[in-house]
């Protein structure tokens, strides 16, 4: 009933328990539910049913489920703070907690969370635990990307160890490892690859968007780069940034510097560097369509990010097959209108939720 709730765009506990009890004797929902009779439960039980859900078996349902939609080649990594978790008040102290979302970006769900009780920061042990998880990484030859937290030489040896490839980002919290590669980059004539003003666009601020990726990576070996710490660099990567203003003509230029354990081509490259973002554009939908961040949590939030994730994939698997179709009353198959939908449509929803409009 939660996630039926959820999927109509009803997102706080009190609204989510005020929809239930105004349908309980929704025929739909009935027989959905393959039940007669629908008993709602009074407040305090649906509170302690949410606070006393086992989240690792939910989170084995949610895997579970959604396994079967992925391809696991493409993988981005990274946490995101459920800001309503933290609470001081004068009955309950919590402080902030986060959540590690693993996202399939060629499909652009997340198929599995790992649980950051403390702080954000902890995503770097709560990743390694992941890694060792062969139901969720049991392919060779995927590539995962991440921020630059997550560039630590335990977590890219596990991925190398395990014939996985990454694209890690390199910042000044990396500031050795940075300044070796932009050295390496200076020691070549010019780059092994590059691709120029590749897939430019017009942002909404009316400022063009153009990127240069340049590879360099030894034709002659493997590595392209020693370092102590991390094995098998295999490639440096360059991304030169240019916004133009539409309006003014005022340029700006930001570089960024990656590295990678294998070797495409710098189109390639610039894909997977692209795709990456498709992660916060997930964390987008969360506060967007979920209102995830506006959600007070006073004790164990996870369930309700599950069923959030939950809800967010559903929505994307019928973008996924439905897309540049005009199958919604409402106009264009997008993530709002989808949900706006859902809100209208208590069959459309059904249907959603029993993957009947999946494709």
């Amino acid at each position: 009933m939660t996630l039926f709730a959820l999927l109509k765009g009803n997102t706080t506990f009190k609204d989510i328990m005020s929809w239930m009890i105004f349908n309980e004797n929704n025929q739909i929902l009935k027989d959905l539910f393959e039940k007669e009779k629908i008993n709602i439960p009074s407040k305090s039980t649906y509170h302690r049913i949410l606070v006393n859900t086992d989240n690792n078996a939910l989170e084995r349902v949610f895997r579970k489920f959604f396994l079967p939609f992925i391809t696991q080649e493409n993988i981005a990594i990274d946490g995101k703070w459920l800001r309503g978790s933290d609470i001081n008040g004068q009955y309950t102290q919590e402080k902030h907690k986060a959540i590690l979302n693993i996202l399939d970006k060629d499909i652009k769900i997340v198929f599995a969370h790992k649980f950051l009780d403390k702080n954000k920061s902890s995503e770097i042990t709560a990743l390694k635990e992941v890694l060792s998880n062969n139901d969720i990484f049991s392919n060779e030859q995927q590539i995962f990307s991440f921020d630059a937290l997550l560039t630590q030489s335990e977590i890219l040896n596990t991925i190398d160890e395990q014939n996985n490839r990454y694209i890690a980002k390199l910042k000044d919290n990396q500031k050795n490892l940075k300044e070796k590669a932009i050295e390496t980059i200076k020691s070549f004539e010019k780059p092994t690859d590059i691709v120029d003003n590749e897939d430019s666009y017009i942002t909404e601020n009316n400022k063009r968007v153009s990127r240069k990726v340049e590879v360099f990576q030894n034709k002659n070996a493997d590595l392209v780069m020693y370092s102590e710490n991390f094995n098998n660099i295999q490639s440096l990567i360059k991304v030169t940034k240019t916004l133009t203003s539409s309006i003014t003509g005022e340029i700006s230029i930001t570089e960024q510097y990656l590295m990678a354990n294998f070797k495409t081509t710098a189109k390639e490259f610039h894909q997977k560097i692209l795709q990456h973002w498709r992660v916060e554009t997930y964390h987008y939908h969360l506060d967007m369509l979920m209102e995830e961040d506006d959600h007070i949590a006073h004790k164990e939030p996870f369930s309700m990010s599950i069923l959030r994730s939950f809800s967010v994939n559903l929505y994307q698997l019928f973008l996924n097959a439905n897309k540049d179709k005009k199958v919604l009353p409402t106009g264009k198959t997008i993530m709002v209108d989808i949900k706006r939908n859902c809100q209208y449509r208590d069959d459309f929803t059904s249907e959603l939720f029993e993957q009947k409009v999946l494709g």
